[in-house]
């Protein structure tokens, strides 16, 4: 039977993930908005062909996209399916990594404050929820048992 202190180390990842989630959600719904909003702010007068395919209707449509894919992530990761949830974390951070993109075309002067404020946490959580995600794979990884001799050989 576990411990308090073991049951409570097995819910501590649980609960950073849970966390992430909620912040990196919430952060990048106003990001995501904001720069839905003011698309031609984050673009600025003439993009760079790196990202002049981006529309403005995709901006919202990636975001319920990634969440859903974060969401699954999650899901796994609570059902033990520790590297489908490592891959589809892995996919969620790229919308937070991908905020980098905003100063390809622009300056960060060309942003307000509270738009650099959203950029640098997407960001930010971006690189937390991807070190989560290399976490949780390493963890899989390790915790699968060795398989018994022969079998992966394919000797009988």
């Amino acid at each position: 039977m576990p411990t308090t202190a073991t049951a409570t180390a097995q819910k501590t990842p649980l609960t950073v993930l849970r966390i992430l989630l909620t912040v990196g959600i919430a952060e990048s719904f106003v990001h995501y908005l904001d720069n839905t909003v003011r698309f031609s702010d984050y673009t600025g007068p003439n993009p760079p062909a790196v990202s002049s395919w981006i529309a403005q209707w995709m901006i919202p449509v990636s975001w319920v996209l990634f969440t859903a894919v974060g969401l699954l992530g999650y899901r796994r990761f609570r059902q033990g399916r520790l590297s489908e949830a490592a891959a589809y974390l892995a996919i969620y951070s790229v919308s937070g990594l991908i905020s980098i993109g905003h100063y390809a075309g622009i300056s960060i002067n060309d942003l307000s404050v509270f738009q650099n404020t959203f950029v640098f946490l997407d960001i930010a959580l971006g690189i937390a929820v991807l070190s989560f995600a290399i976490w949780t794979a390493r963890y899989a990884k390790a915790s699968v048992p060795e398989a018994p001799p022969g079998v992966m050989s394919g000797a009988r």
